[in-house]
């Protein structure tokens, strides 16, 4: 019994003495600091800004402290050549920083997690990337192409350096996503909002644990992109009854909309919104697309031409829209354009008053106010079978969106027949 003891009293302090030596003699940042000036020093061609930046480095901890975001940051420690060009070719961690992304944003001013995420105080590389199973933080590392999602939280306009962000919100805009979701407050009430999912708790939502172990790893162990990726992808997957359609969505075009919705987090503390350049006035006919595109092609198809089939619904499928003019008596083009022209003077038919040029104006008006009136208020489809699942109704606009844009959209839709 003596004996046994004294092993594990050996044991115990053996294995303390060794961990007391890793944490403070020799922590990974103190190996990394040690190679970066074994390897300055090691160079043939070194230039003087270089030797005195050699004899001037200090071996310790570092970090940048940016009390106006509230964050630490000691990635610093492990990446010290993260500002020296001449380490652009080194492995990480000594590796430069590629592009010229800190001559705009200094990493003293910024520092790194804004941008990457990551547990910023921590000195190991395995706290700090935080996507092991065994590490909790609700936001580890993003990497490629994910990190593209953080650069809006400052930026407001598409930048070139992000072009899987740029491709998912322009799916984003013209897929009718906000029929049924909002974002920032704007959109629709069938699905949740869309506002914070880049940061929502992966202890609240979480893929299946039976999704495709080869999917998953593409996400190193970021729960919260996986989720994101499942939602858009496998709308079915969770939960099973969902009124979601299932667009069929590549994987290409499922990853760049999970880089947009990952951008949809939370304001970050400290950090500013650069204002979007000024926009050039829309004609009432693009206005119109975009509303339409934006909120209304999910349901009612590309074009307005139809085709999505809604569950349980008497006609079976979601009416087209593209033959609006056609119920509207406006057969002849220079009609449909007469219209669409006292629309973008007045704003609204309604408004005209009597337009004796115009042959029949006012059962074209009769046709117009009861279309204008389901946009505004909505309306409630009759069921196929009244004891099954409700299909979807047409959702009330009036209280998302102006009544001028109510009128640019029946303008496209009139545009297009």
């Amino acid at each position: 019994m003596k004996s046994i003891l004294y092993i594990s009293s050996i044991t115990v302090i053996l294995f303390s003495g060794l961990y007391l030596y890793q944490e403070n003699m020799a922590p990974e940042w103190r190996m990394h600091q040690l190679k970066y000036l074994d390897q300055i020093e090691a160079r043939q061609a070194i230039n003087s800004k270089q030797k005195a930046a050699a004899y001037s480095f200090d071996i310790g901890l570092k970090q940048v402290w940016l009390p106006q975001m509230n964050r630490a940051d000691r990635c610093i420690s492990c990446h010290v050549a993260l500002e020296d060009p001449a380490f652009i070719h080194a492995a990480i961690p000594l590796k430069a920083h590629p592009g010229d992304y800190l001559q705009k944003h200094d990493a003293q001013t910024y520092g790194c997690t804004i941008c990457h995420d990551g547990q910023g105080r921590a000195i190991t590389w395995k706290a700090a990337a935080a996507d092991d199973a065994d590490v909790s933080w609700d936001k580890p590392l993003l990497r490629k192409p994910f990190v593209q999602a953080n650069c809006y939280r400052c930026h407001t306009d598409d930048l070139d350096q992000t072009p899987d962000f740029n491709r998912g919100r322009q799916t984003f805009e013209t897929s009718g996503c906000l029929g049924c979701h909002k974002r920032g407050g704007k959109g629709g009430f069938v699905g949740p909002e869309f506002a914070g999912i880049g940061n929502a708790s992966t202890h609240i939502k979480y893929p299946l644990k039976s999704f495709d172990p080869f999917t998953l790893t593409q996400f190193k162990g970021n729960l919260n992109l996986a989720y994101i990726y499942e939602s858009v992808r496998f709308p079915g997957a969770q939960p099973q009854k969902t009124m979601m359609f299932d667009f069929k969505l590549s994987h290409a075009i499922a990853m760049e909309l999970t880089v947009y919705l990952k951008s949809l987090a939370s304001d970050q503390t400290g950090t500013q919104r650069l204002p979007p350049e000024p926009a050039y006035p829309l004609s009432l006919i693009e206005t119109g697309s975009n509303m339409f595109k934006r909120y209304c092609t999910a349901c009612h198809g590309k074009y307005a031409r139809g085709g999505v089939k809604n569950p349980n619904y008497k006609n079976d499928f979601i009416p087209e829209l593209n033959t609006l003019a056609e119920r509207m008596f406006l057969y002849k083009k220079d009609r449909r354009e007469a219209v669409i022209a006292i629309l973008d003077e007045f704003g609204d038919l309604l408004e005209a008053g009597p337009q004796s040029d115009i042959p029949g104006f006012f059962k074209v008006v009769a046709k117009y106010m009861p279309v204008e009136n389901i946009i505004l208020n909505g309306r409630v489809v009759e069921r196929k079978n009244p004891k099954g699942i409700p299909p979807l109704n047409m959702p009330a606009w009036g209280a998302t969106i102006l009544d001028k844009d109510v009128s640019a959209v029946i303008a496209y839709l009139i545009s297009v027949y």
